[in-house]
């Protein structure tokens, strides 16, 4: 399961945030919209890429999977609502980290946002947990909840890789050390 599609896109689109430091910078709105078909094949493999394991983990009889793949289905797509959500915050956040500062009013935005975003998710899960457990099985719902999980962490992982830590006041080369672990992209950043 992974997110590279979307983040080489992400990283694509912020390119021009970096070229042109003095130039109006467009929003993350803005570059959704331009960048709209790419964005929706990206989550859209992404998605299938989940649901293919979902698939082969949750072991569903023919009789649990008529029941439990509409419920899927639903949550996948409030989820990829989420996800574009998601997508805007990352944006924003290049947007904010390109400029060379990332002020303590955009943080505190920032923030907020990725609360909001987290506390939307668990909201969500928690939901069609209930659902596929009223509908199917507490012990199925029991089961993609781990699926869940472990998949979620997976994505949060990825992104955190690629997305560079703000930067300490004195330093903007001391946050660059946690993020870059090697290989040929690391290696440009730190020739920077």
């Amino acid at each position: 399961m992974s997110l590279r599609p979307t983040l080489a896109l992400l990283a694509l689109v912020s390119l021009p945030l970096m070229a042109a430091q003095n130039d109006p910078q467009p929003s993350s709105k803005e570059l959704m919209k331009e960048h709209q078909a790419q964005i929706q094949n990206d989550l859209a493999d992404v998605d299938y890429k989940r649901k293919r394991i979902v698939e082969a983990n949750m072991n569903l009889t023919d009789q649990e999977g008529e029941k439990f793949w509409p419920i899927y289905n639903t949550y996948r797509t409030e989820s990829d609502k989420l996800s574009k959500e998601t997508l805007k915050l990352l944006l924003d956040y290049a947007q904010a980290y390109n400029s060379g500062n990332v002020s303590d009013d955009q943080a505190s935005k920032l923030i907020e946002r990725v609360d909001d975003l987290q506390e939307d998710r668990l909201e969500l899960r928690d939901k069609y947990v209930k659902r596929i457990a009223k509908n199917v099985s507490p012990k199925r719902a029991m089961r993609f909840l781990q699926i869940e999980i472990q998949l979620d962490a997976i994505a949060t992982l990825e992104i955190g890789r690629q997305v560079p830590l703000v930067e300490q006041p004195s330093s903007r080369f001391a946050s660059r050390a946690l993020y870059c672990s090697g290989g040929a992209a690391c290696q440009r950043r730190k020739a920077r």
